[in-house]
């Protein structure tokens, strides 16, 4: 099998548009695994969960898996590319991730690069394999997992999609204009439209426990009992549309930035994803130091959780336009890339403003 990738800056800038648009719907989520959350008690606590069920559940987490996937083909593609010993830089990659994630995940429970650098090791011999098979592959085992509802099994399957995606150069198609965009746009609304109507329908009329599976095995009272089947089932379908709705969030992205207005609105995303795993992490203990600081340790409702949230996003994405201006890679982006190539790598910038032209690693 022939790899040709394109090493462009525009390429990149998709990838970091997609990066830091995942990354922005991960926090309103990971909150309810880091602090103790009131179960909804009034109208816009309800409704705010409801709309994360619906909107942010299952979607941006998604686009990130699927984006890893894209990543491990795009390195593996640009190592071999300029002559470097692939497998070896990539393996030593994914072990610094594999620590990175095991600290975070003293921290953060559901957190995902640990996982994310296992399957990244395991599914190493994918790259060699046909695109057709990985595509097979990636699209069974998420119909499979969909059925399933676990969110969790989608994982290994959306890694393998986004490699797969690498193998049919989709990358390379976007930059050059994707001609059935529109359609693609168009069918996922659709489908996202009927999925998240089907939510709508099976939703209990009741609030869900903040953290359904803490119920599993409880003894509840009929009324009860039957609400928290009616949030798993929720919960089921959330999962199974997931993939849909998110090629929903990304083709309407895309639509988005071949407008030249829009694109300038949405250029702040690219600093913000350049710096994913920074953000990543750092949105795990910001959330944690604001969680002892402020609420000492009481439960808070979602719409307190949901407007911290959103501010630390927003400082999140200056903050990283900020540093992208004097340097060439976040914090840990540096850290990763120093030891994948085990060598010293400068991360200021030249001068301020300059073009920094030395891409070799990145994603």
């Amino acid at each position: 099998m022939t790899h040709q990738p394109v090493l462009t800056q525009d390429r990149m800038k998709f990838l970091d548009l997609f990066r830091g648009f995942s990354l922005i719907g991960l926090p309103f989520v990971n909150v309810l695994a880091l602090w103790s959350m009131l179960k909804p008690e009034i109208r816009m606590d309800l409704w705010i969960q409801r709309a994360l069920y619906f909107l942010v559940e299952a979607r941006f987490y998604d686009i990130f898996c699927f984006l890893f996937g894209l990543g491990f083909y795009l390195f593996l593609s640009r190592a071999a590319a300029k002559g470097q010993p692939k497998l070896l830089l990539y393996i030593r990659r994914m072990l610094i991730l594999l620590a990175l994630g095991y600290i975070h995940q003293q921290y953060q429970s559901g957190e995902a690069l640990f996982l994310y650098a296992i399957i990244g090791l395991v599914v190493i011999p994918l790259y060699w394999a046909p695109r057709t098979v990985n595509l097979v592959i990636g699209v069974v085992g998420c119909i499979a997992a969909a059925l399933i509802g676990i969110k969790m099994l989608m994982i290994p399957f959306l890694i393998i999609l986004g490699l797969s995606a690498g193998q049919y150069q989709m990358m390379e198609k976007i930059q050059r204009g994707l001609h059935y965009l529109r359609r693609i746009w168009f069918i996922s609304f659709i489908a996202s439209i009927v999925g998240i109507g089907i939510m709508w329908w099976v939703a209990p009329p009741d609030a869900m426990s903040p953290f359904l599976y803490e119920v599993i095995g409880a003894s509840l009272p009929a009324a009860e009992q039957a609400n928290m089947d009616a949030a798993f089932r929720l919960e089921h379908i959330g999962v199974a549309i997931g993939p849909v709705v998110s090629i929903f969030y990304l083709s309407t992205l895309l639509r988005l930035n071949q407008n030249v207005t829009f694109a300038k609105m949405l250029s702040p995303l690219h600093a913000f994803g350049r710096m994913a795993l920074t953000n990543y992490i750092a949105q795990t203990f910001i959330l944690l130091a604001v969680y002892q600081l402020i609420f000492t340790d009481t439960a808070v409702t979602y719409t307190v959780a949901t407007l911290v949230c959103l501010c630390m996003v927003i400082v999140q994405v200056i903050a990283s336009n900020l540093w992208m201006r004097w340097f060439q890679y976040g914090p840990l982006e540096w850290v990763w890339r120093c030891g994948t190539y085990l060598s010293f790598i400068p991360i200021r910038k030249k001068h301020s403003g300059a073009r920094v032209h030395d891409i070799k690693g990145r994603g």
